[in-house]
């Protein structure tokens, strides 16, 4: 099997709209939330494509519940740099808005 065969068939990943209502920081926290997802569900794809027997041994929920931990484990280790991106961005806002009295 070719090692790319399987990504024509892959659907490019669905990003919401943003609300009215969302702050930057927001928006960032759900995009990145999102992408996790997405990755986790790559995941739970290439497991069906690699190893179909696998899967069709456990119940239909150890997809969601493999897509759900790979999501929490990205979020969770990716936090500190989330984090710091969103404090640059803020940091370059207020420099952009004139916050720098002197």
């Amino acid at each position: 099997m070719d090692r790319n065969s399987n990504h024509a068939t892959h659907l490019p990943m669905k990003v919401a709209e943003r609300t009215a209502t969302e702050t930057q920081e927001q928006r960032a926290r759900r995009l990145f939330d999102e992408m996790a997802r997405n990755i986790g569900r790559e995941a739970v794809n290439h497991l069906k494509a690699m190893y179909p027997a696998a899967l069709a041994a456990v119940p239909k929920a150890a997809e969601l519940s493999l897509t759900n931990h790979i999501r929490n484990d990205i979020n969770w280790r990716m936090r500190p740099l989330l984090m710091a991106m969103i404090a640059m961005h803020r940091e370059w806002a207020e420099e952009s808005a004139g916050g720098n009295d002197e």
